[in-house]
């Protein structure tokens, strides 16, 4: 891990999950991280919040790991990652005051 690198490029401390289900684009959890703090979830819909509840609870798939919310950083990074979802999407919030990001294509 290179710190220096990681201090060079803007910290991740705002991710939400989005879902495309029922032809809307809803906000359904937020994860939100500090420097010196731990990793919190506020799950908006707990229907739809679900999956942000299960990788804050079990860690966020990565090959063939986890990576669990203790690791900062690299849980904010790693909900990033491209995951096959067809309903759901997790939109990198941290440099906005809130506004929906989810209709970019990544």
């Amino acid at each position: 891990m290179n710190q220096e690198a990681g201090m060079t490029e803007q910290a991740l401390t705002r991710v939400a999950l989005y879902t495309f289900a029922q032809h809307t684009n809803r906000r359904v959890a937020e994860f939100r991280w500090q420097p010196g703090q731990a990793v919190s979830l506020t799950v908006l819909d707990p229907e739809w919040g679900a999956l942000a509840q299960d990788f804050y609870d079990n860690g966020v798939p990565v090959g063939a790991g986890r990576v669990p919310p203790e690791a900062g950083p690299e849980f904010m990074r790693a909900l990033l990652q491209r995951f096959r979802m067809s309903y759901y999407k997790f939109v990198d919030e941290s440099g906005s005051a809130g506004e929906s990001t989810g209709t970019t294509s990544r």
